[in-house]
């Protein structure tokens, strides 16, 4: 339980101080060979600081106890590094904590499908009223899993088609952190070095249907440094969106 109190306040946890104060109580009822032991193994681990802001246990408290009641929430929600906010209607399924970040699965009602939001991109929270049921046996981890099996499973090459291609990205580390921990594009994470750089690895079919409007989004926040082909159709995407403003 120790090290899961740390875990928790290294990711930011909401309820840490409960837990910790439950710790404390067990501590009080152990012998002093046994509490010996104990601050033996807590101490041979060592958690950096937290990577979120305390801004979000707040956020985080709100949804999982939307979670606990089975509540129907109304969302305002950025979508992406550019900032716009979309309105969704969604059925809080469960919190997932994703390299250094706090996601959340839930049915979005526009999209009549699951989706995952990120929590720092969640803007405001309100109830409507209305509560559903979550489908039985549902796992949040088993979904997470899934979705990256199905990811990795697109990543190997078939017989007859092109080979992986090496995709780098050069940028702004903020940028570069963010871009690197969306959860879609993690299996493709190959590395991701002190230079401001990172580099994947994907099909080109998939590289070329949605990496020119994600790294839209991030503006001159982030460079494709490889391959041509990536950096020509994302200026002709730049070129076709600049002209149909321009009509």
């Amino acid at each position: 339980m120790e090290h899961s109190a740390l875990l928790a306040r290294q990711a930011d946890y909401p309820f840490t101080d409960t837990l910790e104060k439950a710790l404390t109580k067990i501590e009080h009822r152990l012998q002093e060979s046994q509490l010996e032991d104990l601050r033996r193994h807590v101490g041979s681990i060592h958690i950096p600081a937290p990577s979120q802001s305390a801004l979000l246990h707040p956020r985080l408290r709100e949804l999982e106890q939307a979670i606990a009641r089975r509540e129907t929430l109304v969302l305002q929600y950025a979508k992406s590094f550019s900032g716009s906010v979309e309105e969704r209607h969604i059925d809080p399924y469960g919190l997932i904590y994703r390299l250094g970040k706090w996601y959340l699965i839930a049915y979005c009602h526009q999209r009549e499908a699951l989706r995952v939001f990120r929590v720092d991109r969640m803007n405001s929270l309100s109830v409507t009223g209305r509560t559903f049921e979550m489908p039985e046996h549902f796992s949040v981890h088993d979904y997470m899993s899934r979705i990256h099996e199905y990811q990795d499973q697109n990543t190997k090459p078939k017989a007859k088609e092109p080979t992986l291609v090496t995709v780098r990205l050069q940028g702004r580390s903020e940028v570069l952190d963010t871009l690197c921990n969306q959860w879609f594009l993690q299996p493709y994470l190959v590395a991701r070095s002190t230079d401001d750089e990172a580099e994947f690895r994907m099909r080109p079919d998939w590289m070329l249907q949605y990496m020119p409007y994600l790294l839209l989004s991030y503006g001159k926040g982030v460079k494709v440094l490889e391959p041509q082909q990536l950096r020509t159709v994302l200026s002709e995407t730049a070129r076709d969106l600049a002209a149909y403003y321009e009509d």
